[in-house]
């Protein structure tokens, strides 16, 4: 890790996941953190959590191709549920990074035109992510990196935050429960994964 942030790796280590982003929001980067969405479970759950600490914290979901009518209403109910006061959503291709720094990019399941199937694509961020320090990547659209070991990382100038990182299915869904979290209406339209999807993709529908 860049100097500055040597000691964060060791901190973060100690903290529970909603102490971790409390950290990460009000004492580290305040008002440099901005955090990454879909309308999956995970993302609501680390949205519900970023809500509690701080709902004018800068949300981007990211979205590309076909957007279900149903995901529109959703992504509204989900942001007035939790009082979300900085909401945008991804347009632009953003491919190029900017001066001195890498490519940023979430892995996503995209929907194509007119029912013609999914492609799996990145979803660059580079200009979105352009103005903060603090990155905490919640699309979770595909499985995790199997060398991934730690919930703070750095990805050229920024620091890269997976905070579910340690929590599994269960704890996903008791969170849920517990806070009386909505699922998306499409959560139930479970299809197999096609023969063609890369390895630990998730095998559902985009949203």
């Amino acid at each position: 890790m860049p100097s500055p942030y040597r000691d964060l790796l060791d901190v973060s280590s100690e903290f529970t996941t909603p102490e971790l982003l409390s950290h990460l929001i009000v004492d580290r980067f305040p008002e440099r953190t901005v955090v990454t969405a879909s309308l999956k479970a995970p993302s609501l759950v680390v949205l519900r959590m970023v809500a509690d600490i701080n709902p004018a914290t800068p949300v981007i979901f990211c979205i590309r191709g076909v957007q279900f009518p149903e995901s529109l209403e959703f992504r509204q109910r989900i942001t007035d549920l939790l009082q979300l006061e900085n909401v945008t959503l991804t347009s632009a291709p953003e491919i190029t990074p900017i001066a001195g720094d890498r490519d940023h990019a979430e892995q996503m399941w995209v929907e194509g035109p007119e029912g013609l199937g999914r492609s799996f694509e990145k979803v660059h961020l580079n200009d979105s992510l352009a103005d903060f320090d603090c990155w905490i990547s919640a699309v979770y659209h595909v499985a995790r990196k199997a060398e991934s070991k730690n919930r703070v990382d750095v990805e050229g100038r920024l620091i890269r935050v997976d905070p579910l990182l340690n929590w599994s299915k269960d704890d996903i869904r008791d969170f849920m429960k517990a806070r009386a979290m909505p699922y998306h209406p499409r959560v139930a339209k479970i299809e197999k994964p096609k023969p063609t999807a890369p390895p630990g993709s998730v095998p559902d529908y985009h949203y």
